[in-house]
């Protein structure tokens, strides 16, 4: 989707929701801990200098407690009862970052636009308290970042209903920016009530959260092989890295050509003999999986390349 496209999409979408949602606010959701140049125009000192007051209110994460500078933050794009947007540049700016830097291997400062119809300094409480849940895989709570965009896209596509509607809490509508490039969105009504027990991210939600640095590797090597990045990639991603680690594989870069491979010539490559003997290798040996099969003669690359017909 071009610059264009997203900036026209995502307008329209926050004016349709402002004409249904008249008593709420429009939030931007800024994240301190991921890179922003001093002279990019949402950069904390940047903001501070604009014609139109902008003072962003911190949500205190309770790792980031010795450093609030690196704590997410909530900019007021839109309140009840304006005309329009007061800062018309700033929504636009947000809008072009977000497309700029939305396959960033090291995350972005736009984490979304929120609709909530408490001002932010009443919604930051809620979005500090948000971050920290129960981690099934510690036995412990912990700070789960769970607003970043990827992170966000892999809770939203888990089919927990119940757990996204609690988690958003006073946040009727989210829109973010997803690694493809594409707007994606989560409303609170659309999300079913709990039953009578309440959902929490599994053990297997917590182990795709762990994968985030993977999937954005997995990513970049998508990019530099100009490969065509899948739909809904972070959940794609994720499954492809996953296949990888059934197969027994832990190495990084083993982990990030096995879904690689998956993505280029089809998740039924693995089941070839020769890939098979490949990957028992690399899980015991000092070669990487790469090499492994780099090292195979050009028949048997053919073969594993057509294997994926014969296995769909």
């Amino acid at each position: 989707m071009s610059t264009s496209q997203l900036h026209e999409q995502i307008r329209a979408a926050l004016f349709q929701l402002r004409e249904v949602n008249p008593t709420s606010h429009v939030h931007l959701l800024l994240d301190g801990n991921h890179p922003c140049h001093v002279d990019d125009a949402l950069h904390p000192s940047q903001l501070a200098r604009r014609e139109i007051a902008c003072t962003p209110v911190t949500i205190k994460r309770a790792d980031f407690a010795h450093d609030p500078q690196i704590c997410p933050s909530l900019v007021t794009l839109f309140s009840p009862g304006d005309r329009g947007y007061p800062d018309e540049l700033l929504l636009d700016q947000s809008i072009a970052y977000a497309q700029a830097h939305h396959a960033s291997v090291n995350g972005t400062d736009v984490c979304g636009w929120l609709l909530s119809e408490r001002c932010a300094e009443e919604l930051a409480p809620h979005l500090a308290h948000a971050c920290e849940l129960f981690d099934l895989t510690l036995g412990k709570r912990r700070v789960l970042p769970l607003f970043e965009p990827h992170r966000l896209a892999l809770a939203a596509d888990a089919g927990k209903d119940g757990f996204m509607r609690r988690w958003l809490g006073p946040v009727s509508h989210w829109l973010w920016v997803d690694l493809n490039g594409a707007l994606r969105s989560v409303t609170a009504h659309d999300l079913a009530e709990d039953g009578q027990g309440r959902q929490h991210l599994d053990e297997n939600d917590w182990k795709a959260q762990r994968r985030v640095d993977e999937a954005k590797v997995v990513l970049l090597a998508l990019a530099d092989a100009q490969r065509m990045v899948p739909v809904k990639p972070e959940i794609a991603i994720d499954r492809a890295l996953q296949r990888a680690i059934d197969e027994g594989l832990q190495r990084t870069e083993d982990l990030v050509f096995f879904a690689l491979n998956d993505f280029s010539i089809g998740s039924g490559w693995a089941g070839h003999p020769a890939a098979l003997r490949a990957i028992a290798q690399a899980q015991a040996g000092p070669q990487t999986l790469s090499e492994l099969i780099s090292a195979l003669n050009d028949a048997t690359l053919d073969e594993i390349a057509a294997y994926r017909v014969d296995a769909s």
